[in-house]
Protein backbone atom coordinates (compact mmCIF):
# COMPACT_ATOMS: atom_id res chain seq x y z
CA UNK A 1 0.00 0.00 0.00
CA UNK A 2 1.03 3.72 -0.52
CA UNK A 3 1.70 4.74 3.10
CA UNK A 4 4.34 4.08 5.61
CA UNK A 5 4.08 0.86 7.86
CA UNK A 6 4.01 3.62 11.16
CA UNK A 7 0.83 5.29 9.14
CA UNK A 8 -1.07 1.97 8.76
CA UNK A 9 -0.08 0.31 11.92
CA UNK A 10 -1.30 3.38 13.54
CA UNK A 11 -4.78 2.92 12.02
CA UNK A 12 -5.06 -1.13 12.58
CA UNK A 13 -4.01 0.01 16.27
CA UNK A 14 -6.66 1.99 16.78
CA UNK A 15 -9.60 -0.62 17.37
CA UNK A 16 -11.57 2.79 19.28
CA UNK A 17 -12.22 3.44 15.72
CA UNK A 18 -12.80 0.73 13.84
CA UNK A 19 -16.12 1.56 14.09
CA UNK A 20 -16.20 4.40 12.16
CA UNK A 21 -14.74 3.12 9.36
CA UNK A 22 -14.69 -0.95 9.42
CA UNK A 23 -17.48 -2.37 7.34
CA UNK A 24 -20.17 -4.53 9.87
CA UNK A 25 -18.45 -2.95 12.96
CA UNK A 26 -21.10 -0.93 14.82
CA UNK A 27 -19.48 -0.78 17.90
CA UNK A 28 -15.92 -0.91 19.09
CA UNK A 29 -14.19 0.34 22.04
CA UNK A 30 -11.06 -0.84 24.26
CA UNK A 31 -10.41 -0.83 28.22
CA UNK A 32 -7.98 -2.84 30.65
CA UNK A 33 -5.31 -1.07 28.37
CA UNK A 34 -1.44 -1.17 29.93
CA UNK A 35 1.82 -0.20 28.79
CA UNK A 36 4.43 -3.26 28.86
CA UNK A 37 8.00 -3.05 30.26
CA UNK A 38 9.09 -4.72 25.97
CA UNK A 39 6.98 -1.67 24.78
CA UNK A 40 3.93 -3.41 23.50
CA UNK A 41 0.55 -2.39 24.59
CA UNK A 42 -2.10 -4.55 25.65
CA UNK A 43 -5.38 -4.04 25.84
CA UNK A 44 -9.26 -5.72 25.81
CA UNK A 45 -10.82 -4.91 22.67
CA UNK A 46 -14.92 -5.22 22.13
CA UNK A 47 -16.06 -5.12 18.62
CA UNK A 48 -20.23 -5.77 17.62
CA UNK A 49 -20.67 -6.67 14.48
CA UNK A 50 -24.10 -6.35 13.18
CA UNK A 51 -25.65 -7.47 9.98
CA UNK A 52 -29.36 -7.52 9.92
CA UNK A 53 -29.88 -9.19 6.79
CA UNK A 54 -28.63 -12.23 8.15
CA UNK A 55 -29.41 -11.50 11.72
CA UNK A 56 -26.30 -11.18 12.80
CA UNK A 57 -25.59 -9.06 15.99
CA UNK A 58 -22.49 -10.58 17.73
CA UNK A 59 -20.24 -9.30 20.37
CA UNK A 60 -16.32 -10.69 19.90
CA UNK A 61 -14.00 -9.27 22.73
CA UNK A 62 -10.35 -10.12 22.17
CA UNK A 63 -6.93 -9.49 23.75
CA UNK A 64 -5.30 -7.39 21.88
CA UNK A 65 -0.91 -7.09 21.73
CA UNK A 66 0.61 -3.66 19.74
CA UNK A 67 3.63 -3.90 19.39
CA UNK A 68 5.28 -0.78 17.71
CA UNK A 69 8.95 -2.20 17.29
CA UNK A 70 7.75 -5.34 15.16
CA UNK A 71 5.19 -3.11 13.62
CA UNK A 72 2.19 -5.66 14.52
CA UNK A 73 -1.10 -5.84 16.29
CA UNK A 74 -2.32 -9.53 17.36
CA UNK A 75 -5.55 -10.39 18.44
CA UNK A 76 -6.75 -13.42 20.26
CA UNK A 77 -10.16 -14.60 21.10
CA UNK A 78 -12.51 -17.98 22.80
CA UNK A 79 -14.98 -15.59 23.69
CA UNK A 80 -18.53 -15.30 22.68
CA UNK A 81 -19.46 -16.92 18.96
CA UNK A 82 -15.63 -17.94 18.37
CA UNK A 83 -14.16 -20.97 19.53
CA UNK A 84 -10.36 -19.94 18.43
CA UNK A 85 -9.32 -16.78 16.79
CA UNK A 86 -5.88 -15.19 16.24
CA UNK A 87 -5.51 -12.61 13.71
CA UNK A 88 -1.69 -10.51 13.21
CA UNK A 89 -1.59 -7.42 11.16
CA UNK A 90 1.96 -6.72 10.15
CA UNK A 91 3.81 -3.94 7.94
CA UNK A 92 6.75 -3.58 6.40
CA UNK A 93 8.07 0.02 4.44
CA UNK A 94 9.11 -1.01 0.85
CA UNK A 95 12.58 0.76 -0.27
CA UNK A 96 10.75 1.84 -3.03
CA UNK A 97 8.01 3.38 -1.05
CA UNK A 98 4.62 2.28 1.17
CA UNK A 99 4.85 -0.88 2.54
CA UNK A 100 3.73 -4.24 2.40
CA UNK A 101 0.61 -5.34 4.72
CA UNK A 102 0.51 -9.13 5.83
CA UNK A 103 -2.72 -10.38 7.31
CA UNK A 104 -3.16 -13.68 8.89
CA UNK A 105 -6.15 -14.87 10.46
CA UNK A 106 -6.89 -18.48 12.20
CA UNK A 107 -10.54 -19.09 13.50
CA UNK A 108 -12.99 -21.36 14.21
CA UNK A 109 -16.61 -20.35 15.63
CA UNK A 110 -19.19 -22.24 17.71
CA UNK A 111 -22.07 -22.13 15.41
CA UNK A 112 -21.29 -24.23 12.07
CA UNK A 113 -24.22 -22.22 10.46
CA UNK A 114 -21.82 -18.84 10.77
CA UNK A 115 -18.27 -20.78 10.36
CA UNK A 116 -19.96 -22.34 6.82
CA UNK A 117 -21.45 -18.50 6.16
CA UNK A 118 -18.18 -16.50 7.03
CA UNK A 119 -15.50 -19.43 5.16
CA UNK A 120 -17.76 -18.85 1.79
CA UNK A 121 -17.23 -14.96 1.95
CA UNK A 122 -13.68 -14.83 3.36
CA UNK A 123 -12.19 -13.26 0.58
CA UNK A 124 -15.06 -10.61 -0.34
CA UNK A 125 -14.51 -9.86 3.55
CA UNK A 126 -10.94 -9.39 3.43
CA UNK A 127 -10.77 -7.07 0.09
CA UNK A 128 -13.72 -4.88 2.08
CA UNK A 129 -11.36 -4.66 5.29
CA UNK A 130 -8.57 -3.68 3.14
CA UNK A 131 -10.46 -1.38 1.60
CA UNK A 132 -11.84 0.45 4.89
CA UNK A 133 -8.21 0.31 5.69
CA UNK A 134 -7.29 2.23 2.73
CA UNK A 135 -9.75 4.55 2.57
CA UNK A 136 -9.24 5.57 5.89
CA UNK A 137 -5.32 5.75 5.51
CA UNK A 138 -6.42 8.15 2.77
CA UNK A 139 -8.66 10.07 4.90
CA UNK A 140 -6.09 11.04 7.33
CA UNK A 141 -3.24 10.99 5.73
CA UNK A 142 -4.07 12.09 2.03
CA UNK A 143 -3.43 10.39 -1.17
CA UNK A 144 -1.22 7.38 -1.18
CA UNK A 145 2.48 7.73 -2.97
CA UNK A 146 2.89 5.85 -6.14
CA UNK A 147 4.22 2.26 -5.83
CA UNK A 148 6.60 1.45 -9.34
CA UNK A 149 4.70 -1.16 -11.18
CA UNK A 150 7.17 -3.89 -11.21
CA UNK A 151 6.74 -3.90 -7.24
CA UNK A 152 3.16 -4.57 -7.05
CA UNK A 153 1.60 -7.93 -6.06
Amino acid sequence: MGYSAKQLFDIAADVDNYRRFVPLVKESRTYAAQKNDDGTRTFTGELVIRYSKLGINESFISRVVVDPVRMTVTSTSNEGPVEHLESTWRFVDRADGGCDVELTVDYKLKRRAIQFLISGMFDMMVRKIHNAFADRARKLYGPPVAIPESSSA
